[in-house]
């Protein structure tokens, strides 16, 4: 009750700050008037050769930096007339110029307010006091529609038709890569579902139990699966959770730290990888603007590889992870729940009731083979589409005449396989890896002694009827209040009051807090990225001229912070997808994994800005020494301030935990 209490004060002293922003109205106009045009004009639907924008602005060079970021052109193929009139070249084959002019009533309307920021704070306030997902997101989503609709008076109608025929129709189920992913979750969980009738899931646990033969070794199974598994998240996040999760509650090690581990290597080792599916969209978040401070847009690549030694969350959080399994040690929400789960067994959430949840038929002999080569064919599957659908991809297009794909094919290595990753659709590829584990696993399952048509029938049934509540709903809900973070332009309000908060040396620190609060505000890091990067590589090359480490120097820090930013938030917000599907697949109450994760995400963070960023921004120091000082920060902090939960009592009669007295 009084931790209850405290949220709601918290989150009225929030509010209180909230409508106390006040934001660049240049930058606001400059985020979301590019981004209007090209809707109004459809240019999709209608192409042109140009496009004449007349828009009188108050700070043109943000201007210009807005509208080559929104229509992907250089700095010399932007004109910019003293008059207002700006001359963008849109590449389209006829001789169509597109023309549109921006009232000052028109910026005043589409212009964000503080009101834009009140649905995902609302579903975050809601979602840690009631601990009811549904309940929170659903109450953000609605918030969202009233305000997105309000015009001088509550429009009901308006607002269903925004939430339900807009935004849930249109832009999500009508959306492949929002079918496609939610087609992954149901194949992937059926599977799951159709292995551990079989038998499968009980012989990978008994044929894991020799590298599991304590807690410390089944976490650290986990721990070296999730770095195994770098080139998605999605794939890393359902396969580590799903396979490991019978290994714990042998072990009686909580469901929650099975979530933290799974969500703390997804995205912080696809994000650092060399190759991964992360690490296309992070350079083509960032690489179109390079054209600008004199780089060309393929250097995009070497420039992330520069990034690697400064990404000091995503290194420390992979590090942070690894000390918490060796130590054994924890601390805040995370110690109680796995004292609870060392006293009392395991701590698995499974709203199913006893007829629907599905345990190894009896008489089946457990194999390990039933459950293993499934999930082989979904990794290796998924791994081996996307190299040849972004290879196919390259090829189509340089056989179309495509510039970009003929130079890719002209090289080799990471260059080809950075290009190749570019060109994937990643999405389609998991899609068609868990389509493919799915079928095995039907035909392993029909085999003598195993299941008949019937029962596979049942059990995959069963499998979908159990995720739909806990994955496909709450994604569903993620995603909507995601669309009306969009339509409120919640991150761009944020944008223009944080983004001008800085002086050239602290630009990583703020860029890497600004980050973080769109991510956890928003639910998505790739909306955090794709909003910030595109206005970071001029400013920080500029900045960086004026002190003493350099345009280039500042640059590579600062698209490090963003992309850590964005997924330090992700990894806090209890409105993210990745969050929902670590949660879901590790079979944990969400709201109960973001509690016990956030403690440790929120230490890392805090030893990366003081232990790394700072040093390297205003004193130089090199990033590896800075990363071995953050290094002994944790190890310090986990010694210090963890505890062993084996050193605690639970009274399961009143839900209390007491340390045991020694001697």
């Amino acid at each position: 009750m009084h931790m209850r209490l405290l949220a709601l004060l918290a989150f009225s002293l929030l509010l209180i700050s909230v409508f106390r922003l006040e934001p660049d109205v240049n930058r606001l106009d400059s985020q979301v008037v590019p981004g209007h045009v090209a809707e109004a004009l459809e240019l999709d639907k209608h192409p042109a050769s140009s496009l004449r924008l007349h828009w009188e602005v108050g700070d043109i060079d943000i201007a210009k930096d807005a509208l080559r970021s929104t229509f992907k052109v250089s700095k010399e193929q932007l004109i910019a007339h003293s008059d207002g009139v700006f001359e963008i070249p849109l590449g389209g084959e006829n001789e169509r110029i597109a023309e549109y002019i921006v009232s000052p009533e028109l910026s005043e309307n589409i212009r964000p307010t503080a009101l834009s920021l009140l649905p995902p704070l609302l579903a975050i306030f809601l979602a840690f006091v009631t601990r009811r997902t549904l309940l929170s997101l659903g109450a953000g989503i609605v918030l969202g529609g009233i305000i997105a609709t309000y015009s001088g008076g509550i429009n009901l109608i308006a607002t269903g038709k925004l939430l339900f025929v807009e935004i849930l129709y249109h832009k999500i189920l009508m959306d492949a890569f929002h079918l496609e992913i939610l087609a992954f979750v149901i194949f992937l969980s059926s599977t799951v579902a159709l292995i551990t009738r079989n038998g499968g899931i009980d012989g990978m646990v008994n044929s894991l139990t020799r590298f599991a033969k304590n807690s410390r070794s089944v976490q650290a199974v986990a721990y070296f699966l999730g770095m195994g598994i770098f080139f998605d998240d999605y794939a890393n996040t359902i396969v580590v959770g799903n396979s490991c999760g019978p290994l714990f509650d042998k072990q009686n090690v909580s469901r929650a730290k099975l979530a933290y581990i799974v969500d703390s290597t997804a995205a912080p080792v696809a994000g650092v990888a060399v190759l991964s599916t992360w690490v296309a969209y992070q350079i083509s978040t960032f690489a179109p603007q390079l054209p600008t401070i004199g780089m060309s847009e393929s250097q995009g690549y070497s420039l992330f590889l520069e990034t690697i030694p400064y990404r000091f969350y995503c290194l420390m959080a992979l590090f942070m992870v690894g000390v918490v399994i060796w130590m054994q040690r924890d601390f805040g929400p995370m110690l109680k729940v796995e004292a609870k789960a060392r006293r009392s067994g395991s701590t698995r959430d499974d709203s199913a009731s006893e007829a629907e949840r599905i345990e190894a038929k009896h008489g089946v002999v457990p194999q390990a083979r039933n459950g293993l080569w499934p999930l082989l064919v979904m990794i290796f599957g998924t791994a081996y589409l996307i190299f040849y659908l972004g290879a196919s991809a390259i090829a189509s297009d340089a056989a179309a005449g495509n510039a970009d794909a003929i130079l890719a094919l002209q090289t080799s290595g990471f260059e080809y396989m950075r290009s190749v990753l570019g060109a994937s659709d990643s999405t389609y590829a998991i899609f068609l890896g868990s389509l493919a584990a799915f079928i095995l696993a039907v035909g392993m399952s029909l085999r003598p002694k195993h299941l008949g048509i019937g029962e596979v029938v049942k059990v995959t049934s069963q499998g979908v009827k159990v995720l739909f509540k806990d994955a496909v709903m709450v994604l569903l809900m993620a995603w909507g209040i995601g669309k009306i973070c969009e339509d409120l332009d919640t991150a761009h309000f944020l944008v223009a009051c944080f983004y001008d908060i800085m002086s050239p040396l602290w630009l990583p620190v703020i860029l890497f807090v600004s980050a973080c609060l769109i991510a956890f505000a928003t639910g998505s890091s790739w909306t955090t990225m794709a909003i910030l990067q595109p206005n970071v590589v001029l400013l920080a090359y500029q900045l960086g001229e004026q002190v003493d480490i350099g345009g280039h120097t500042l640059l590579v820090l600062s698209i490090g912070a963003v992309l850590e930013g964005a997924i330090f938030g992700d990894h806090c917000s209890p409105i993210s997808d990745t969050t929902v599907l670590s949660s879901t697949a590790s079979h944990c109450q969400h709201i109960e994994h973001v509690r016990t994760q956030a403690p440790y995400a929120i230490v890392t963070a805090v030893v990366a800005i003081t232990c790394a960023y700072l040093p390297v921004a205003l004193w130089g120091f090199n990033p590896f020494i800075c990363l071995g000082m953050s290094m002994v920060a944790l190890v310090l902090i986990v010694r210090f301030v963890g505890k062993h939960a084996s050193d605690f009592e639970y009274d399961s009669s009143n839900n209390s935990f007491k340390q045991q007295q020694t001697e």
